[in-house]
């Protein structure tokens, strides 16, 4: 009777290990995570997505940038004037590259200000933007010396560039 009652032992012993065996050679197979014994599966279910995220269509980028230049600031010590861009279309910076690709200038896009009508900003605004930065005389001589030879890199929103020609409007401050 012993043995018989060990017998019925070790093969219920058998039957379970073979059993467990199986079941994780099977769990092994359908789940990647379940085949490590580092990473624990989580307990509660990951939300399904039922919505895509946002994400902001292109706009438009510039087609035209034109440029021209206004007095600056009276009270600038170093007597800059500004040397402005003119745009259609959409764009969060500039950037003036020479013919080596190399950044001549960078224009961030300016926030508001106040021009009069005597200003180019004034004179040449039909277009969507405008954008400017301070410029000392060497700088600007150079710029005007140049600007034919230069290229303007239009930085798009959100994403994306286009290369165009710097068109001179003609508009210099006024005497």
């Amino acid at each position: 009777m012993n043995l018989r009652f060990l017998a019925t032992v070790a093969i219920v012993i058998l039957v379970l290990v073979v059993g467990v065996v199986l079941l994780y050679a099977v769990r092994a197979r359908s789940s990647p995570v379940a085949a490590s014994p580092s990473v624990r599966p989580s307990a509660t279910a990951s939300p399904e997505v039922t919505k895509p995220p946002f994400t902001q269509a292109p706009l438009p980028l510039p087609t035209t940038v034109r440029w021209a230049v206004d007095r600056g600031n009276p009270d600038d010590p170093q007597h800059r004037s500004f040397l402005e861009l003119f745009f259609d279309g959409a764009a969060y910076g500039f950037r003036v590259v020479d013919a080596s690709g190399n950044v001549v200038l960078r224009f961030p896009i300016a926030g508001s200000g106040i021009f009069g009508p005597e200003t180019c900003v004034a004179r040449v605004r039909p277009q969507a933007g405008v954008t400017w930065i301070a410029v000392d005389q060497a700088t600007l001589d150079l710029f005007m010396e140049r600007y034919r030879t230069y290229r303007v890199v239009a930085e798009g929103i959100p994403a994306g560039e286009v290369t165009l020609d710097l068109i001179d409007s003609g508009c210099r401050p006024t005497a």
